[in-house]
């Protein structure tokens, strides 16, 4: 089950998923960290000093329970790792000025307009907004960045880096170079570990975002839009929440 191929998948269109309603369903965020046994936290952005970045990975209790399940799956010896879950607002904002700025960077023209930037930064980080009904899905508790560690405790090779901005990210990108006869001896390493967390995540109900390896969702309006769901019962979280199931 956890070697089945990875299928194509198209990029996200914003404007369709956030016409997925949100009715909240009042979960609470609780600290990721609580199964080491089964899942890592290494928030990466707290690490990397981004301003407002929190020191744990939070999600919601069914986003978690979720997320225990997927670990679970894999074979023996292996573990999730978690680099990023809940986002405060002031991270979101920074992350998607970072990505926009390092496309006006690298652009060969280095003349690309606004929307252009802001078209294609949105492809590796949901535009900040304050609008209840388009919530970034970090921003919801529900949506995970995701990796796999092995028996001895190291990253398992994805083909690209978390976080990176290249085609490589994209999830199905080496079962493409495999239908094309194109695939590396080298990179059915890559192929294999990306459907066995794929396979593994989706198995529990999760749904990829097509053009990270690392990102998958769960009751946001993301996972809503690919299920086909009615609507969407995690909704943006205001901080303080994540304190209230210990008070």
């Amino acid at each position: 089950m956890l070697e089945s191929p990875i299928p194509i998948a198209d990029s996200i269109k914003w404007q369709e998923v956030w016409q997925v309603p949100i009715k909240e369903s009042g979960e609470k965020l609780i600290p990721a960290s609580y199964m080491p046994d089964k899942i890592l936290c290494r928030p990466q952005y707290f690490i990397q000093g981004i301003n407002g970045a929190i020191p744990e990975c939070f999600l919601r209790e069914g986003t978690f329970v979720a997320l225990c399940k997927a670990a679970s799956l894999l074979p023996k010896g292996y573990r999730l790792v978690i680099f990023d879950a809940w986002r405060p607002f002031k991270v979101q904002q920074d992350l998607f000025l970072r990505y926009s700025e390092e496309i006006k960077r690298n652009s060969i023209n280095q003349e690309e307009d606004d929307e252009t930037i802001f078209k294609l930064a949105s492809r590796f980080v949901s535009p900040p907004k304050n609008d209840p009904g388009k919530v970034s899905p970090h921003m919801t508790g529900g949506a995970v960045d995701i990796g796999l560690v092995d028996e001895c405790g190291l990253l398992c090779p994805m083909g690209a880096e978390f976080d990176e901005t290249s085609e490589r990210s994209v999830t199905h990108y080496f079962e493409k170079k495999l239908k094309n006869g194109e695939l590396m001896p080298e990179e059915k390493r890559y192929l294999f570990n990306r459907r066995m967390l794929y396979n593994a995540m989706v198995e529990s109900n999760f749904t990829n975002y097509a053009d990270e390896w690392w990102h998958y969702d769960y009751g946001n309006q993301n996972w809503a839009a690919v299920k086909g769901a009615n609507f969407a019962p995690y909704g943006r979280i205001s901080p303080e929440l994540r304190w209230a199931r210990f008070d």
